[in-house]
């Protein structure tokens, strides 16, 4: 029987958080419980897409070293981790009904629980639809708007992927997901509060794209204190996702806390 195992909020190095989730999912085995693993990095750090190469970082900011920089095993882009922003790791075993053969609906049940806790926080948001993700990639690829979306596309919360959540078009809850052949780990990134002066001038190599990227990402995506009216707590958003779990007739059956 499978259960869910929650590991309570751990405010650390970004570095550690990386590890400690990698060890999760490399020592699942088949028939173990899921995991809910809850993090904020500090110090405020950014983080690399597997894919993407340090050269994404302004040569200036780099050579600097203002920030630490370091890489995820999962795909997307760029993402300032620090005090606002609330990461979740959901590792699953191998063979647990959640992991689906279609990976893109692999991202639904997760995409759906966060709609649900918001909405108990009286955040009303939808999720991304697979095709309004895919229209998004099309942009890149036609020559008016190729060059202002690569652009967006440098920051994780510059552009939509499926299942991802948004109110309107401004993203919310960025998701992406690691598959091996121990199980799967989704990871979810929950904007608290949205600034893009920092991360702009870490992304933009030019005073033009800096411009570009801190007015741009401001309608890309939006922190949960702006749609609130209000700062919202951590613990709220976790009791708010832990009960959206309970009461999915789907999840429930695998909640257990540690």
């Amino acid at each position: 029987m499978s259960n869910w195992l929650i590991y309570p909020l751990t405010i650390a190095d970004q570095q550690q958080h990386i590890e400690f989730s990698e060890h999760l999912l490399s020592t699942i085995q088949p028939g173990d419980p899921a995991i809910l693993y809850w993090s904020i990095a500090d110090p405020t750090g950014l983080v690399l897409g597997f894919s993407q190469k340090e050269t994404v970082v302004n040569p200036a900011a780099l050579s600097a070293g203002t920030l630490p920089l370091y890489h995820r095993h999962a795909g997307g882009t760029a993402v300032l981790v620090g005090p606002t922003l609330l990461s979740l790791d959901v590792i699953l075993p191998a063979g647990h009904p959640l992991i689906l053969a279609d990976i893109v609906e692999s991202y639904r049940w997760f995409g759906e629980a966060w709609v649900t806790a918001l909405a108990q926080l009286g955040i009303q948001t939808h999720l991304v639809q697979p095709e309004q993700a895919r229209a998004q990639r099309e942009l890149r690829k036609q020559p008016e708007t190729r060059e202002y979306e690569l652009l967006m596309n440098r920051a994780c919360y510059g552009s939509l992927s499926s299942y991802e959540v948004v109110v309107e078009q401004r993203k919310v809850v960025g998701l992406d997901m690691i598959r091996r052949r121990c199980g799967s780990m989704l990871q979810a990134g929950v904007l608290l509060s949205w600034d893009t002066s920092m991360l702009a001038h870490l992304l933009g190599h030019t005073p033009e794209e800096q411009t570009q990227l801190q007015k741009g990402l401001k309608q890309r995506a939006v922190g949960l204190d702006s749609l609130a009216g209000r700062v919202i707590e951590i613990e709220e958003v976790i009791t708010a996702f832990e009960d959206a779990v309970i009461a999915d007739a789907r999840l429930r059956m695998y909640m257990h806390t540690i």
